[in-house]
């Protein structure tokens, strides 16, 4: 069996996994295929068979198992392992009355696990895979539908534009905003055939790290309009935030949680890996060694423990609330306290923020600007705007502190108001794996050591009217550096719609220095000479 495992590195999905609920024994895994997939069969049971599962007809699930080594084959050499990726998993559950069982019902999901982010693409079929599971009631039929619901993914086919280059990327998500100036790159159809079934869905053609199935940020903002920076400040600055959704189906509460990711990612990627759509007290321990948790919970214990969190979001009293802990931090008043602690009490290793004395009046000032970011949002889906914009604002609220961080645009009142902000992001494990990346791309990226100085000078031409002296400078800077297609397109991903696009820069065609505006155009034209570029 060790072949088998090695055949499914390249594939959509590793795993297919089959839970039901067990009247005597809980929630139990019955099969898994092609092989196991090393997790522990108790986790994977509780992670597709949420708490008060049965009092829904369907519901759904998310959940995550890291990189690992793998597990050892059946019959394999125990003395290695095959390799897996960091795999997304998305179980699809049914319950089905039945009087005649004791529960009277009887409760079914099947989980598959794949590299890919966008696994809500798989729920359709999956879910008609579970209803083929209680029409088939012969021996070995769970596994048959197991097989041919993992050949049947893995079948599918992705087009070559999925594998686009980390600039283009970029440029691909700014274009979904643009639909009435230029052609937007459409969503990849997916087709998988699973039986006499075809089941057709769609994915954009650009997904981040930390976008996992259908995160919206839109539905973050509007369900928690008065405590949505709360939850970023935790997110930004890897504290512990729960959700929680006390009789609500598991999916909405999983659909929070991966919505959270995006507050902060891009462009602090890797969110992810301390993400816990759904868990519950089973996994606790797990939950509190892990620092900075993201995590969904449908049990109300966990709302009356402030000691297991830092910031409690409820889904149904739409309110967020901060722990007693969290707040004295905020406030300065550390007294020794762990910002991870765990059940019995130790300390957390990774955030030594309780060693810092933050101002109580320099974190107000990051709130002024906070409630002020949060007006400016509110009002922008009033007037329609909708989720990509929102990604965009909140994307470049975040680039902006973190380049401060790094020191560039590091003046006027933004940058001291964000000073209580900044220390206490810089002491994140997620700012110092962003820092080794920004360094790497620094060296190696198409602006290589200007790339602070492009930012600089962008945010300059997007949030004020710099004199002429300036203008000059800038211009001169951009037609001396981007001199390359990479260069350019560097510029174009630091242009978002939401910012104007290109408006800030074109703008200067209209300045009264004949200079200035030479230099615009020449800038300008510079675009026409590459697609992406002209069709901005």
């Amino acid at each position: 069996m060790a072949d088998a495992l090695k055949q499914t590195e390249e594939r959509h999905v590793w795993f297919a996994i089959l839970a039901e609920f067990d009247i005597d024994k809980g929630s139990v895994i019955r099969c898994q295929y092609p092989i196991s997939s090393g997790a522990g069969d108790t986790f994977l049971a509780e992670a597709m068979l949420p708490e008060g599962s049965h009092s829904w007809s369907e519901d759904q699930t998310v959940f995550m198992l890291p990189e690992s080594g793998g597990s050892k084959a059946d019959g394999g050499d125990d003395s290695k392992e095959e390799k897996r990726p960091f795999l997304h998993c998305i179980s699809c559950l049914i319950a089905r009355k039945d009087d005649s069982v004791r529960r009277g019902s009887v409760t079914k999901a099947i989980a598959v696990c794949s590299p890919h982010t966008f696994v809500h693409a798989f729920q359709p079929v999956i879910t008609i895979a579970v209803e083929e599971l209680f029409r088939q009631t012969k021996p070995g039929s769970d596994m048959i539908i197991l097989r041919d619901l993992y050949n049947s993914i893995n079948s599918m086919t992705l087009p070559d534009t999925y594998s686009i280059p980390r600039l283009h990327k970029a440029l691909v998500k700014s274009s979904r905003l643009r639909p009435k100036h230029m052609r937007p790159i459409p969503n990849i159809r997916l087709e998988i055939e699973f039986g006499a079934q075809r089941v057709v869905s769609q994915v954009p053609p650009v997904v981040g790290e930390d976008e996992i199935g259908q995160a919206a940020l839109l539905t973050l903002l509007k369900r928690f309009p008065s405590g949505f920076m709360h939850i970023f400040n935790a997110l930004l600055l890897e504290k512990r935030v729960i959700f929680i959704g006390h009789n609500l189906p598991a999916a909405d509460v999983c659909a929070n949680v991966l919505a959270a990711c995006l507050l902060i990612s891009p462009p602090l990627e890797g969110v992810k890996r301390r993400v816990f759509p759904y868990t519950n007290l089973t996994q606790l321990d797990t939950l509190l060694e892990t620092p900075g948790y993201v995590a969904g919970v449908t049990n109300p214990i966990f709302a009356q423990r402030d000691a297991w969190w830092d910031v409690c979001c409820d889904l149904k009293k739409k309110s967020v609330k901060l722990s007693p802990a969290y707040e004295k931090e905020l406030k300065g008043e550390r007294e020794g306290l762990s910002s991870a602690p765990s059940r019995s009490g130790s300390t957390g290793s990774v955030q030594n923020t309780n060693e810092m004395s933050v101002p109580a009046e320099t974190f107000d000032q990051c709130k002024e600007l906070d409630d002020e970011f949060a007006v400016e949002l509110r009002s922008g889906i009033a007037l329609g705007r909708g989720e990509i914009w929102v990604r965009e604002m909140v994307t470049g609220y975040v680039q902006r502190i973190v380049d401060m961080a790094f020191g560039d645009s590091s003046t006027g009142r933004i940058f001291a108001c964000n000073q209580a902000r900044i220390r206490m992001l810089k002491d994140t494990k997620q700012f110092r794996r962003h820092a080794e990346k920004r360094g790497v791309e620094k060296s190696s990226g198409p602006c290589g050591r200007n790339t602070g100085v492009v930012a600089r000078y962008v945010h300059a031409l997007q949030n004020g009217a710099p004199s002429e002296k300036t203008l000059v400078s800038i211009l001169d800077f951009f037609l001396e550096n981007l001199t390359t297609e990479d260069k350019l397109m560097h510029l174009l991903t630091m242009l978002p719609e939401s910012k104007g696009g290109l408006y800030p820069l074109a703008i200067c065609m209209y300045h009264e220095s004949p200079s200035i505006q030479r230099k615009t155009v020449e800038l300008l034209q510079r675009f026409d000479n590459f697609k992406e570029g002209s069709l901005w």
